[in-house]
C-alpha cells in the first residue's frame, strides 16, 4: 500500500536519500537544510506560515510511503509563492534579435539572456524525486508525485497565485558542472556551481550585486553551451511530459544558473486542479478480489485533523467513474462511510 501525505521529521533519513539523487535548489542533499524544510512544511500544513501570513510564503513537502516497506520512496512539494519582500524570485529573459546587413546580404538572429527579478511572483512546483525501482510500479508513482501537489491547490486555492511555474533542470556534466554556470554565472561570482546553488537557497543577494544588469548575448558562448539553454536534462523529460499533459507550457525564461527552462501556467488552467471533483464515501467498500484495473485516479481526503491530516493515494475508477475503495485503503487515509473525499484524474 502506497499513500502521500505531508512529510514528518521522522522521514528526515529517507529525504536525504532522495535527495543526493537530486541536489536541487528545491531539495539539496544538506541535512540542516532538509530539517528546516521540513519544520517550514509542517508549520504550512498547520495554517500558521501560508502565503497571507506574516509575508511567508507556504511550503508543502509531500512524501510517498511504502507502509510494507515502512520507508518514503518519493517526494515533491509545492511554493505557495517565490518572490517576496527581501527574497526576490529570479530568472534569465530569453529573447531574440535579428541583425541584417544588405551590404554583406547576411542575416543574424541573436538569442539574449537578460536577468530579471520581482518580489511579487508566482507559486511553483519542484522537488520531485522517486526511488528507480518505483518507477514501473503500476500504482503510477511519479504521476501521483506530481498531481498530489495539484489536489492540494484546488484544495486550497486560497495559499496560492493565480500563476503556477515549473523548474527543469538542465543537462550536467561529470562531477555536477554545468556548461552555462561555467562559461556565465562562475566568470561573474568566482563559485562554483554547487556552491552558488546551495547559498540561493538562503540568500540571493550576490545575484543582484554580482550578475551583469544587461543583455548577454548567447551568440558569444561556444556552440555546445548554447545548446543546454532553454533544454531540460534527460531525467526531467518524463516530468515535462506529466506537466505538460495537464497545461504547463514553456515559458521564455531560463534558470539563471544552469540555464534550465521554466514552464508555466494559470493555477485554474491546471486540467487536475479544474477537474477535480468531491464526493461522500459510499458505505460499502470492497473486497481485494474484487478490485478491476481500470482508469486511476488520486484518492485525498483531509480528516478532523485538517491540512496536516492531509492522505492520498491512487485507486481505480469504475465505469462509472466511482473510486473503487478497499477496507486497507480506508484505513490507510483514515476515512469511513460518509466522509468527503476529493478525485483528481491522473494525467
Amino acid at each position: 500500500m502506497l499513500i502521500l501525505r505531508p512529510c514528518t521529521p521522522g522521514d528526515l533519513a529517507d529525504l536525504l536519500e532522495l535527495a543526493s539523487r537530486l541536489d536541487s535548489m528545491n531539495l539539496p542533499n544538506d541535512r540542516d537544510f532538509l530539517e528546516r524544510r521540513i519544520e517550514q512544511s509542517l508549520a504550512s500544513f498547520a495554517g500558521s506560515a501560508g502565503a497571507q501570513t506574516a509575508g511567508k510564503p507556504g511550503i508543502y513537502v509531500f512524501v510517498l510511503q511504502d507502509l510494507e516497506q515502512g520507508r518514503c520512496v518519493g517526494t515533491s512539494m509545492a511554493l505557495s509563492k517565490t518572490g517576496i519582500p527581501g527574497f526576490p524570485y529570479y530568472w534569465l529573459e530569453v529573447s531574440s534579435e535579428e541583425r541584417r546587413s544588405a551590404h554583406l546580404g547576411r542575416r543574424f538572429v541573436h538569442t539574449k539572456l537578460r536577468l530579471r527579478s520581482t518580489e511579487d511572483g508566482p507559486s511553483e512546483i519542484g522537488g520531485l524525486v522517486l526511488a528507480p525501482e518505483y518507477r514501473r510500479h503500476p500504482g503510477k508513482c511519479g504521476k501521483a508525485l506530481s498531481t498530489v501537489r495539484f489536489a492540494f491547490m484546488s484544495m486550497h486555492p486560497d495559499l496560492f497565485e493565480r500563476e503556477v511555474i515549473a523548474e527543469m533542470l538542465s543537462p550536467f556534466e561529470e562531477g555536477g558542472r554545468n556548461l552555462l554556470w561555467d562559461a556565465f554565472g562562475r566568470h561573474f561570482t568566482g563559485l562554483p556551481y554547487r556552491e552558488a546553488d546551495h547559498l540561493s537557497a538562503r540568500d540571493k543577494q550576490f545575484i543582484a550585486d554580482l550578475f551583469p544588469r544587461d543583455p548577454v548575448y548567447a551568440t558569444l558562448f561556444p556552440p555546445e553551451v548554447q545548446a543546454v539553454i532553454g533544454r531540460a536534462n534527460d531525467s526531467a523529460v518524463a516530468a515535462v511530459r506529466i506537466l505538460e499533459k495537464v497545461g504547463f507550457r514553456s515559458l521564455n525564461q531560463v534558470d539563471p544558473f544552469d540555464g534550465g527552462p521554466y514552464y508555466g501556467v494559470a493555477r485554474d488552467a491546471i486540467t487536475c486542479v479544474r477537474e477535480r471533483r468531491e464526493l461522500v464515501l459510499p458505505g460499502t467498500p470492497v473486497h481485494a478480489d474484487e478490485i478491476e484495473v481500470g482508469p486511476l485516479a488520486l484518492l485525498s481526503a483531509e480528516t478532523s485533523g485538517g491540512m496536516t491530516s492531509f492522505r492520498a493515494t491512487v485507486v481505480p475508477l469504475d465505469e462509472d467513474g466511482a473510486p473503487v475503495v478497499s477496507k486497507t485503503c480506508r484505513e490507510a487515509l483514515g476515512v469511513t462511510a460518509g466522509d468527503r473525499v476529493s478525485i483528481t484524474p491522473l494525467p
